[in-house]
């Protein structure tokens, strides 16, 4: 069943009634040609998910959804956290992607030491108004009833000032290349935050920084993964071991 954007301000729950607007409600009506009575989903970004049947449509600008009955958020129990070493172009696109489709809450992209993309100051909100978009649209596609934040790209050390020290019940690992089969910490956090490197791995420095902000060092295997294979593979483990992905191996 297809699921459309709609603002917070425009659901009114007790009424059972919501109204879509802008691109949502002309993608309903231009697009996939949206009848009433044809039943949909809706969702907020901020954890609300209904279900409903379109009762009318006003120029291809407004699409009034009535009958709303609230879905499960399909939100994940655990509060995944990802710090990225901003990769180029398509590839942190694909991060965004994949990541929201995971379950990751909050994408912290970086520069490195090694990190080559840095983005010109004139462009740099351009470009996270691009990566809203992307995460709003892979949320939309997932079903899930959050979208993630997306925060602008910044320095490690900035970065990790900002995160401050490990919370209570937060674990923060650090991947990095050729560590062989580490044990993964053995409490069982609400909260994760993951660091995935450049392509070329993280410079020592980035690790000392890392290490001294609580992030624990573990590796992917012994094989060499692009840095946008090990920023979506880490968060799929991490969600197996803790989150809600199903397929966890014996012993998890």
């Amino acid at each position: 069943m297809p699921q459309f954007r709609v603002n917070a301000q425009d659901v009114d729950e007790e009424a059972g009634r919501a109204v879509v607007r802008g691109a949502e409600a002309r993608h309903m009506s231009r697009v996939l040609r949206l009848r009433p009575g044809q039943r949909v989903q809706v969702f907020d970004g901020v954890g609300g998910r209904w279900s409903g049947v379109v009762e009318r449509a006003e120029a291809e600008t407004e699409v009034w959804v009535a009958g709303l009955s609230r879905l499960p958020g399909n939100e994940p129990t655990l509060d995944l956290e990802l710090l990225v070493a901003l990769p180029k172009g398509e590839r942190w696109e694909g991060v965004l992607e994949k990541g929201t489709e995971l379950g990751v809450a909050r994408f912290l992209p970086v520069y490195t030491g090694r990190t080559v993309p840095r983005l010109r100051e004139d462009r740099r909100a351009a470009k996270v108004d691009r990566w809203s978009r992307i995460v709003a649209a892979a949320a939309k596609q997932c079903e899930r009833g959050r979208v993630p934040v997306v925060k602008p790209p910044v320095d490690l050390a900035e970065a990790l000032e900002t995160l401050g020290p490990p919370r209570p019940g937060e674990v923060r690992i650090v991947w990095a290349e050729r560590r062989g089969r580490d044990p993964w910490p053995s409490l069982r956090p609400a909260r994760v935050v993951l660091a995935s490197g450049p392509e070329g791995g993280w410079a020592p420095e980035d690790l000392e920084r890392l290490t001294a902000a609580g992030f624990v060092t573990m590796g992917l295997g012994p094989r060499i993964l692009r840095a946008d294979t090990a920023a979506v593979v880490g968060a799929a483990l991490a969600q197996a071991r803790w989150g809600d992905l199903v397929g966890r191996a014996p012993g998890w």
